[in-house]
């Protein structure tokens, strides 16, 4: 109903718009073609008014030479007695001068003296026209002509004739009127329209309402029912109109809204256990905060691309001073790669409680990949990267399965980390079926200082917004040249490398999963700590 109105108040409110555009477009054309017409007819009036002045001048030549000065007032009068037969009434006044400017003659209504004076000064600036003069008096309707009075080529007197030009206005006032009439009618004749068609629209208007009424009111319902929470109700659609059309897709929106619920419970208990399930996995990781066993310190950082991932790391103090650390990274990332990270996790830590000596580098990996190839019914790699550490001698033994090459970053004389080196072992992932183990192992001297770092492809491999990665070059860039005075100087450490990849990234969510491991062999610190002691003892 308010549809219909509306568009009703919008068509005559057009209509009449359109009608004031149209009025006022010919009131402009109007006006444009009575500044044409006085334009025309002034120069109609001007052409004349010349033609009049020469025939004067011409006819009142002899007698002003001759001085026969009572020939020339006839002349004068038939002037003005054929611009009133003709019915103009143009020509206002004359005015004959002698040759050396003293008035000889003039009609009834011809200025005096000091006015001719005036006009003569005017016309020294006028309009020439061969040899007549023409101005306009001031900003009205009059006009003054001069023309000079020859007999042969001497000049005998001046001619000075009144013209006026108030007829051409009067004539075109009336048409101006008579336009502005027309125009009125017209506009009333419009404006009838617009009323008769908006007095149409609401009568269609109160019509169509009651029609669509009722079927609206059972749909306005069914919407607050649905409001409330109560979707078993459905709406009759038999119409065969837009408002069936309407009902069948309100029915059809109330079955879609109780599946999303549905599915929207599953979802909120699917996240629920997702939430839960990266809560066990973070517990399972080491603390972030920096540990110290012996000569050695270790911090490190663990961050899963969703809300679980493949990577993992862990590590064990052992007799003697020694660590292990193991560094291993699924296969993809969300909860499949962390069931299988767990696995893996499991199998070190169930090795572990048997007996010590079992943790060699080579025997964690191997028995890393029997646990995971009996999981699941496609094979899931797994690269990992295990090692002992002694804290007593330095000696780094080591076996890599897959896994990217760890570094060995040099701490100088003045406690600046310096070179990196690459510890280069590779061997296959682990956990594939298809072909046997293969396991790189070795041994490694570290020097007082070194520091011992360990990450997944996850780091180097982190993109920024164009596509490029971080890449190992960046990588060491941001390791050497900091200072490691002390312990807490590793876990600043580590801080700074994480925040420059996320620096580099600039917002973009990491594709795959990302660890770091830094370990510190600083003997150094030993002795400190060992002296402080004594001297507390002492």
């Amino acid at each position: 109903m308010k549809l219909i109105l509306t568009t009703s108040i919008v068509i005559a409110a057009a209509v009449g718009t359109a009608t004031w555009f149209s009025q006022t477009s010919i009131g402009d054309l109007t006006e444009k073609q009575i500044a044409a017409r006085r334009q025309s007819g002034e120069q109609s009036i001007k052409r004349e008014s010349v033609l009049v002045v020469k025939a004067v001048a011409n006819a009142v030549a002899l007698p002003l030479a001759n001085s026969a000065y009572a020939d020339i007032t006839p002349v004068l009068d038939a002037a003005i007695s054929d611009d009133k037969a003709s019915g103009d009434h143009r020509v206002q006044w004359l005015v004959v001068t002698d040759d050396v400017g003293t008035l000889v003659q003039a009609t009834p209504g011809a200025p005096d003296k000091a006015k001719l004076a005036e006009l003569e000064q005017l016309l020294k600036t006028g309009a020439t026209a061969g040899s007549v003069v023409h101005a306009r008096i001031g900003s009205g309707t009059s006009w003054v002509y001069g023309a000079p009075i020859e007999v042969g080529t001497r000049a005998v007197g001046a001619l000075r004739i009144g013209v006026t030009t108030a007829g051409l206005e009067q004539e075109l006032g009336a048409s101006l009127v008579q336009a502005q009439v027309r125009a009125e009618a017209t506009r009333n004749r419009v404006w009838l329209v617009s009323l008769v068609v908006l007095a149409i629209g609401i009568v269609l208007a109160a019509l169509q309402g009651v029609q669509l009424a009722r079927p609206i009111k059972v749909l306005t319902a069914q919407a607050e029912r649905i409001a409330a929470g109560d979707l078993s109700m459905r709406v009759p659609h038999k119409r065969r109109d837009e408002l069936g059309v309407l009902a069948g897709a309100f029915n059809y929106m109330v079955d879609e809204i109780q599946d999303l619920l549905v599915e929207q419970r599953q979802k909120a208990s699917l996240e629920k256990e997702m939430s839960l399930a990266r809560q066990v996995q973070q517990a399972m990781l080491p603390p972030e905060t920096l540990d110290v066993h012996g000569a050695l310190k270790v911090v490190g950082y663990c961050m899963p691309a969703s809300s679980c991932g493949g990577d993992w790391w862990t590590y064990r103090k052992l007799s003697n001073g020694r660590m292990l650390l193991v560094v291993g990274d699924a296969t993809g990332h969300g909860i499949h790669s962390a069931m299988i990270a767990a696995t893996a996790r499991g199998a070190v830590e169930a090795l572990s409680g048997i007996d010590e000596r079992l943790l060699t580098p080579e025997q964690v990996l191997r028995a890393i990949d029997s646990a995971i190839r009996q999981v699941g019914d496609h094979n899931v790699l797994m690269t990992a990267f295990a090692a002992v550490f002694d804290s007593m001698n330095g000696i780094l033994h080591y076996a890599n399965a897959g896994q990217n090459f760890p570094y060995v970053v040099k701490l100088g004389a003045t406690r600046i980390l310096e070179d990196a080196s690459i510890i280069a072992a590779s061997g296959n992932p682990l956990g594939d079926r298809n072909i046997a183990v293969e396991i790189r192992r070795g041994s490694l001297q570290l020097r007082p200082g070194d520091l011992f770092v360990c990450f997944t492809d996850g780091v180097v491999e982190r993109a920024n917004p164009s596509g490029k990665l971080f890449g190992d070059r960046r990588l060491r860039s941001a390791l050497t040249g900091q200072p490691l005075p002390d312990g807490p100087a590793l876990a600043r450490l580590r801080d700074l490398v994480v925040n420059t990849l996320e620096a580099y990234a600039e917002g973009t969510l990491a594709e795959d999963d990302m660890t770091l491991v830094l370990c510190h062999y600083d003997p150094a610190s030993v002795a400190n700590r060992e002296s402080v002691v004594g001297r507390g003892v002492a």
